[in-house]
């Protein structure tokens, strides 16, 4: 890293993690030394609140319509797999325990719970919460761009004393933008893939179960064999004669069901939450983040000191065709999203 850029990125300050993904160019401004005085200037122009406002606006619909779609979507997988698995228990011979308030009680746990899978399901096919969820984090990421798309652009004299403007617009992008991003999809990335892992414990309780339905099933058919009189040893036939019959039928339907339950509520869950994709997704993201970040970087850094403001956006333009690729899915383009800079990079993605 040559000397301007060294200087630059001291000026600009060492990363944050706990607060460089806020959005708050004020204060940056507050904390650069004399000698950036014109990135400074340009941090603290009154143009930056209209796009801090349109993001921290698109930010809170967006967490408000996440939060609600995950709530309920969840309340009608739970509620849905209960009532499953609650109907499970009347097919199997517990009779027993099954009876009186007990089964008065089951019976109305099972219509609860389809009452409220039902209601969840029409919740989210009316409110659309996860329409709103994606078109609203879309407009607050395409705002946190149009940020620092107006930080590069901006011209600003540098006056005695000060440094020249770019290779601080670079390294300002370099910090909040760029390393943000990388460390946003790569902490997400695996958190998403936990998430996988944790889905899979229900899987896996329907593993055990399907593998209990299969024992049982195993000796049903030994009583089928010993039934038509197939040559079998006599240790089986003892116990396919002694386990197997309607009460062992009917115990194998049940644990079928429940099975078919928990393994429907772990898959549902890993769709809903949309663990899987987002997990290589982000991922990948992150490495190719990196991969900009270690190899163009540095050639970034050399064009900033000569002064070639046009080498410098195409590096920027790079990264926000990575981070931006997805939410132009979400995003009408009407107004302001008829920008020339936003639809080339839309056609590069």
């Amino acid at each position: 890293m040559g000397t301007i850029a060294t200087t630059a990125t001291s000026a600009v300050g060492q990363d944050d993690d706990a607060t460089d993904w806020r959005l708050r160019p004020d204060e940056h401004a507050r904390r650069l030394p004399s000698e950036a005085g014109a990135l400074k200037r340009v941090l603290e122009r009154p143009e930056l609140n209209a796009i801090i406002e349109r993001f921290q606006l698109a930010d809170a619909h967006a967490l408000k319509a996440q939060r609600r779609y995950k709530r309920i979507g969840r309340l009608g997988l739970y509620a849905a797999s209960i009532a499953t698995a609650v109907g499970a228990l009347f097919l199997m011979p517990l009779e027993h325990w099954l009876r009186g308030p007990v089964a008065v009680s089951a019976s109305a746990a099972q219509m609860l719970g389809l009452a409220a899978a039902f209601f969840a399901s029409r919740l989210l096919a009316m409110g659309k919460p996860f329409d709103k969820w994606m078109k609203n984090r879309a407009e607050a990421e395409i705002a946190r761009i149009s940020l620092f798309d107006f930080v590069i652009d901006a011209a600003e004299e540098a006056r005695a004393g000060e440094m020249a403007l770019l290779p601080l617009q670079l390294e300002y992008f370099r910090r909040y933008q760029l390393d943000v991003q990388q460390r946003y999809y790569q902490g997400r990335g695996s958190e998403h893939a936990a998430a996988v892992w944790r889905n899979n414990r229900l899987l896996g309780a329907s593993v055990i179960v399907t593998l209990a339905s299969i024992a049982l099933g195993l000796v049903a058919a030994l009583h089928v064999a010993a039934a038509w009189q197939l040559p079998i040893p006599t240790q089986l036939h003892a116990l396919s004669t002694n386990l197997a019959g309607p009460q062992t039928n009917r115990l194998l339907l049940g644990l079928g069901v429940i099975a078919s339950a928990l393994y429907g509520l772990g898959v549902a869950r890993s769709l809903m939450d949309l663990d899987e994709r987002n997990a290589s997704r982000y991922l990948t993201t992150a490495a190719n983040l990196a991969y900009l970040s270690e190899e163009r970087l540095p050639a970034a850094r050399e064009a900033a000191d000569r002064g070639s403001v046009q080498d410098v956006r195409a590096f920027v333009n790079s990264v926000h065709t990575l981070v931006s690729s997805e939410h132009q899915e979400w995003i009408l383009l009407s107004g302001r999203e008829r920008d020339p800079q936003r639809l080339r990079r839309a056609g590069q993605a």
